[in-house]
């Protein structure tokens, strides 16, 4: 198991700091001491918003599908090219090691795809987390066993934490909420909302920025008085778990916002670019929100929180 695990997370499947903090103590960690900030603004993965409750999704259900797509599509590839290059003409007098060493080669190949490919189905379609201001508490699903739990707002830490364990380190940043221990070693932890890519560091400190616009938005809701001067999540911020395939290829590849004629060019000429793996990717990520598993809410927590909360992707 802790290999399968060191695979996953290495690949990014895991998130890097999902289950210890960083060790480098370069990560940004939010006091909830602080005074309100001027800047606040609702996660784009907003699920539930009312009076009582705001439940937003895990970094990760933009990239929900990913593995699924590509891993599929790769291995199938692959298998296809086996098969092709072993109908060609000049292959039917090729000696038979040949043949063997092929296949010794693309076969594990497929099937170490396929197994991303499934390790990603059998996840759950989506982590939420919901933020219950009248009753101060924090409820998501375990690390652990994907169970339910319920901690208080005041027992989580939330930190700046780069996210992947491939590529630029701290590629891409989320924010996490960690419970921690009397010796600050992790017992559980959960994302909120988007994550955030770093191209460098001319771009970190807005990534940093943003990210921060999205705890403050949080923490505002559970600890104003009142929220009437909270921003309402609009239209947009909302994403579902029965989108139309249009909808899941936007959340895979959100819509860029600006009022600058050269981005809007460049953002459409990115969009042409990247209009396959935009296909492929949405493909998956329909795919993940309508047959993976939902997890499912203790009734305990549906009744202190509402039936809104309950999810379903049927």
């Amino acid at each position: 198991m802790k290999r399968r695990i060191q695979v996953l997370k290495s690949l990014g499947m895991i998130p890097k700091y999902q289950y210890e903090l960083p060790a480098n103590g370069k990560e940004r960690r939010f006091s909830l001491n602080e005074p309100a900030a001027d800047d606040a603004r609702p996660t784009r993965l907003t699920l539930l918003y009312s009076n009582e409750v705001l439940a937003v999704a895990d970094s990760e259900f933009e990239r929900r599908g990913i593995y699924l797509s590509w891993c599929g599509f790769g291995g199938l590839v692959i298998l296809l090219f086996f098969f092709v290059l072993g109908g060609l003409p000049f292959y039917a007098h090729a000696p038979y090691w040949m043949t063997f060493a092929f296949a010794l080669v693309t076969l594990p190949l497929t099937a170490a795809f396929w197994w991303l490919a499934w390790e990603e189905i059998k996840g759950y379609a989506m982590s939420p987390v919901v933020f219950n201001r009248r009753t101060g508490n924090v409820h998501f699903f375990s690390i652990h066993d994907g169970q339910p739990v319920t901690y208080s707002w005041r027992r989580c830490n939330y930190c700046i934490v780069p996210k992947r364990a491939g590529g630029p380190e701290g590629r891409d940043y989320e924010v996490r909420g960690y419970v921690l221990n009397e010796y600050d070693g992790v017992l559980d932890s959960f994302s909120i909302g988007e994550e955030m890519i770093n191209l460098g560091h001319v771009t970190g400190s807005m990534t940093e920025r943003w990210l921060s616009y999205q705890f403050e938005y949080v923490r505002q809701f559970m600890t104003l008085q009142d929220i009437s001067g909270l921003d309402e999540p609009k239209e947009d911020d909302y994403v579902s778990l029965k989108p139309s395939f249009r909808q899941a290829m936007e959340v895979v590849d959100p819509k860029v916002k600006s009022k600058s004629l050269f981005i809007k060019l460049l953002s459409v000429l990115m969009s042409v670019v990247t209009f396959i793996p935009k296909v492929v990717g949405g493909a998956g990520h329909y795919f993940c929100c309508k047959y993976c598993k939902v997890p499912q809410w203790s009734q305990e927590i549906i009744d202190e929180c509402g039936p809104e909360i309950v999810l379903s992707n049927r």
